[in-house]
């Protein structure tokens, strides 16, 4: 075997559709014919050198996305949404194509879901999730699939840019910049679709260009293959990125329709069975073959004005022309850092599209782009990638758009060195170059490539940085769960922002898809959360609260809390509370009445209500302990502290019957809901509140269930209503609420 043809020469690039080959009609590749035959044919092989640069490259760009993914994306960027397709891809590994609704809902239902006939589905097709499942069943790991996508997107990028100028310098040219291009090395090292979809149409593109010019029918049925799986992935790029092929080929190709017609048959001959599987796993997931899932799961999920939303159980937002706008723009000002060279390659494109011969082929790059500029101009999650388009995903959604930049600006390479090369002195005598000649285009080379490389590498560490702010988010959360739990454990994941969902904002904290891993996670959904227990009855309970303060009094105090979880159930539950007041002065003066122990009606105070004092512990006049169900509310006014500087009260809760003075009762309330037991140190806009708020459901015999201990909440002095009611506002933080108010919970 014997490397042939130096860069830069017009001899044919026997990579598979490479443009140069010599066509026959109706056949592509070496005759058939005995084994003797092909095997003397195979020793004969000859690989381009191109062939073997552009194979290194895809090689290198391979090893580049495992090592990103080890060193820098271990978890992914921190985007949300790629929990859901790893959770797609371990459904197919599962033989799953859906999930039980009455099983996942509402505490385990996944990100990015909707829910149809009982059963949930993810909002994305199931393309790039094979693919993935394929690289966990064969590697024992999903992380060989985008490797795979950096690998094939070089080679794409290679063949399209072949197929279109005919020029090997170009088409290398072309695939070194993609390679290079920090927006690519990003999105071919996480599971996400984007990048998945945009080698895939890529490839397609080169096959359907090259089989539309020599009627190749394995190029064309598998450039259609491609196409139908890249329908698999994202359907509406897919419609971007051909609907400009087949306008170009049906240009060229109007004077002769029945060659149009039988080369488009071909090619829709590998759509098709895609196309079929399309069709098939819509209608089983949403009920009509040509309803995605996507807008399935929400209708206002969808293209166009008007109000947005992404789930039901999101708030939904008006999109507006005027925001459409300034994501466009964002979007145009953002993209150019994002490839390798950053304007100076957006320069190269605006040279490239210039340049003279083949002007339609420049178009239709130009097209591809602008198609993807305008059709997602119309998406609404434009709006929302605007402060990612920097330092986050970049202009993913824009990903199918990509390539044709990229070969725009090796085209205008090309075309700078030729026009280099005609202006030489050698050029000009056909004579052997000086030693000075000789070295003008190798020295013109190496300062654009380092022109390049410095226009790129001050866009990077920005990006880096952040990474690593996701990293070591990934971290502390993972560090907040014990290694050693004994048997199998349900936690609940309590986010500062309330959210149905586990993987917003811990898209680290996922579930296999039958509930049925050694850690399940369930979304803190509200009070509902106590009807657990009876859900999972056989898994210790615990609670994650990655947000919680240690000290809401010192700032930059430590966050997180891990604590196990216990059921408290019964008809009648006696809520004893301790209140230590901060030592406000260092000494324990004591002011006020002295304590009576007044017993009234089940409840027991350490003080009586007369407004008095005990400011040595921090407890100014109107301090009081308070539990709180509903509108219900029972408030016991402090005096004098007990033994050791603590307040003490019990209240009782009770099923049913009528409440009295430090009686609240479940009956008539609206459950679940959450009961509140407080201490304020006192009234108004200086005083100073500490809340444990505990889940409360009635079960199905009638009695009440509660999770304890309940959730800390502290308020800072200067908030308002000291009295207790916590209102959700700012001034109410997640934090550790002991020991200054400590809760205990009894059945009797």
């Amino acid at each position: 075997m014997t490397l042939e043809t130096p860069i830069g020469s017009p001899a044919p690039d026997t990579l598979p559709g490479g443009p140069g080959r010599p066509a026959r009609p109706g056949h592509d590749g070496p005759p058939t014919g005995l084994a003797p035959g092909l095997l003397a044919r195979a020793r004969g092989i000859r690989i381009s050198a191109p062939a073997v640069a552009v194979l290194v490259l895809a090689v290198c760009s391979f090893v580049g996305s495992l090592v990103l993914q080890a060193v820098l994306y271990p978890q992914g960027s921190g985007d949300a949404d790629e929990a859901a397709y790893v959770l797609q891809a371990r459904m197919l590994l599962d033989g799953r194509l859906t999930l039980d609704a009455a099983t996942t809902q509402p505490f385990f239902q996944p990100w990015l879901t909707g829910v149809h006939g009982g059963h949930v589905f993810t909002k994305y097709l199931p393309g790039w999730p094979a693919l993935l499942a394929a690289s966990q069943a064969v590697f024992g790991t999903m992380a060989v699939a985008p490797a795979a996508v950096a690998a094939c997107w070089v080679v794409g990028a290679y063949l399209l840019a072949r197929e279109l100028f005919d020029d090997t310098w170009t088409a290398l040219a072309a695939a070194v910049l993609l390679a290079l291009s920090p927006l690519v090395l990003l999105h071919t090292a996480l599971p996400l679709a984007y990048a998945c979809c945009a080698a895939v149409l890529t490839l397609a593109s080169a096959l359907l260009l090259r089989g539309a010019r020599t009627g190749t029918r394995p190029a064309l049925v598998g450039g259609g293959a491609l196409v139908g799986f890249a329908l698999l992935i994202r359907p509406f790029d897919t419609v971007l990125v051909v609907a400009p092929i087949a306008l170009f080929v049906a240009a060229r190709r109007w004077r002769a329709p029945r060659e149009l017609a039988t080369r488009t048959g071909w090619a829709a001959l590998g759509v098709a069975p895609l196309a079929v599987v399309l069709f098939a796993y819509c209608w089983h997931v949403t009920g009509s073959p040509l309803r995605l899932p996507l807008s399935a799961s929400d209708p206002l999920d969808t293209f166009g004005f008007g109000p947005r939303r992404i789930l039901p159980s999101e708030p939904s937002f008006p999109f507006t022309r005027h925001l459409a706008e300034v994501a466009f723009w964002d979007t145009l000002q953002a993209a150019p850092s994002w490839y390798f060279g950053g304007m100076g390659l957006i320069a190269l494109a605006a040279v490239g599209l210039a340049a003279p011969r083949r002007r339609a082929e420049r178009l239709l790059l130009l097209a591809t782009t602008a198609a993807v500029l305008v059709g997602y101009f119309f998406w609404w999650g434009s709006a929302f990638a605007g402060p990612g388009l920097r330092n986050g995903l970049g202009p993913h959604y824009h990903l199918a758009g990509f390539t044709p930049v990229v070969i725009l600006a090796a085209a205008g390479a090309r075309w700078l060195w030729a026009l280099l090369a005609a202006r030489t002195p050698a050029a000009r005598r056909r004579a052997r170059p000086a030693h000075g000649a000789r070295l003008a285009r190798p020295t013109v080379l190496a300062l654009a490539a380092a022109g390049l490389v410095a226009l790129t590498v001050p866009t990077l560490p920005a990006r880096i940085d952040m990474q690593h702010g996701v990293n070591e988010g990934n971290d502390f959360l993972a560090a907040l769960v014990p290694d050693d739990l004994p048997g199998p454990a349900l936690v609940v994941v309590t986010p500062p922002v309330p959210s149905q969902y586990t993987q917003v904002p811990y898209h680290t904290l996922r579930n296999s898809p039958g509930l049925d891993g050694p850690i399940v996670y369930a979304a803190d959904i509200g009070p509902g959360i106590a009807a657990l227990p009876d859900r999972m009855p056989d898994r210790a309970i615990y609670r994650i609260r990655p947000g919680e303060l240690v000290d809401a009094d010192v700032p930059g105090s430590y966050r997180g809390s891990f604590v196990p979880l216990r059921r408290v159930a019964g008809t009648r539950i006696e809520v004893r509370v301790t209140a230590r007041p901060p030592d406000t002065t260092g000494a324990a003066t004591t002011g006020g009445a002295a304590s009576t122990g007044a017993t009234t009606g089940g409840a027991t105070s350490g003080g009586t209500a007369n407004g008095g004092t005990a400011n040595g512990f921090g407890a100014g006049p109107g301090a009081r302990l308070y539990a709180r169900l509903g509108s219900e509310v029972r408030s016991l006014a402090l005096a004098q502290p007990t033994a050791g500087g603590a307040f003490t009260a019990t209240f009782v809760l009770t099923a049913e019957g009528a409440g009295g003075p430090g009686v609240l009762t479940a009956d008539g309330q609206s459950l679940p809901a959450e009961l509140v037991v407080g201490f304020a140190d006192g009234v108004g806009q200086s005083a100073g509140g500490w809340e444990e708020r505990f889940p409360l459901v009635r079960r199905a015999a009638g009695d009440l269930s509660l999770l304890a201990p309940g959730l800390g909440w502290r308020r800072l002095p200067g908030g308002t209503d000291g009295g207790g009611s916590h209102g959700g506002g700012a001034e109410w933080l997640a934090a550790r609420v002991q020991p200054t108010l400590d809760v205990e919970l009894a059945a009797s």
